[in-house]
């Protein structure tokens, strides 16, 4: 198995809940339909109406006020300055908000996520949301959340006794980030890359040279080997570049890391190390050349 080794800041994702019983989830009503975004639960409280009207003292105040109908509005710009807002859509199942992304300097709409709004069947009200004032985007990170409130009257919901409303917040990442560049394998033999707006802080990438080595030399960059020079040259904040990667999978207990450095001008970054506390840019002057 090819395993490739990238910096992480943890995010720690968490559920709260003020009842025992879930059949449903906001979760379940929200469809990514767009290609390279994924979509998670943060949190999600039951019986949030009850919670809601106790006022509790605290920012979830704020989580717990809704948008009016027809909730439609612009949550805000990406790191690369596309804009995202959501607007009402219907069909023969139902009501749907859709969330759509407008690329910077452009009038075109792009269908990104399709969250069910109402689902109404002859007998009775299936599911009922609204959107509540919890969006934001994170511009450094590419994300983007989502805040919803609803409630299930399905016989499933109904013979758990899970038919109040719900509140919670949806984590869609996967839009441009401001300095990370996101490096993943892609089987059968590829590395798919996509580009930040400032790769590894540096106002913009001349290009990108990728390179491989054994896991545990990772912290010496004089054993990296090149696997692919000038890569993306010119590619735009957010645009996903595929390589192909025909090296043989590494013996069996070994593994394998994949590092992008990035060039601008005279500037050389490949990745960040914590020390003392803070991140701080990695030193690449034993970096091997790529040609």
């Amino acid at each position: 198995m090819r395993t490739a080794a990238v910096a992480v800041v943890a995010v720690v994702s968490f559920l709260v809940s003020a009842g025992t019983a879930r059949a449903w989830s906001l979760r379940d009503e929200v469809t990514v339909v767009a290609p390279g975004l994924t979509a998670e639960l943060v949190w999600e409280i039951i019986n949030a109406k009850t919670y809601c009207q106790s006022n509790p003292v605290n920012l979830d105040r704020l989580s717990c006020a809704t948008v009016p109908d027809p909730g439609e509005f612009w949550a805000g710009l990406d790191a690369a300055g596309n804009g995202y807002g959501t607007i009402n859509g219907i069909d023969a199942a139902g009501e749907y908000f859709d969330v759509y992304r407008r690329p910077a300097g452009t009038k075109l709409s792009q269908h990104l996520i399709r969250i069910t709004k109402r689902k109404e069947p002859i007998f009775g009200q299936i599911t009922k949301l609204a959107l509540t004032s919890d969006w934001k985007i994170d511009q450094t990170s590419g994300v983007l959340l989502i805040g919803l409130t609803g409630s299930c009257l399905s016989p499933a919901c109904t013979s758990q006794g899970d038919t109040t409303d719900h509140l919670g917040v949806i984590r869609i990442t996967g839009l441009p980030t401001l300095f990370d560049l996101a490096l993943t394998y892609q089987s059968p033999a590829s590395l798919a890359l996509k580009m930040p707006v400032r790769p590894e802080a540096l106002p913009a990438a001349d290009h990108v040279d990728l390179y491989y080595g054994p896991v545990p030399a990772l912290s010496n960059l004089a054993t990296a080997s090149p696997l692919a020079c000038n890569v993306a040259p010119g590619a735009v904040p957010g645009a996903m570049v595929t390589v192909p990667d025909l090296l043989p999978n590494p013996p069996v207990g070994q593994a394998r890391y994949y590092l992008a450095a990035v060039t601008h001008g005279a500037d050389v970054r490949a990745g960040r190390r914590y020390t003392n506390g803070a991140y701080q840019g990695r030193n690449t002057s034993g970096l091997p050349a790529c040609h």
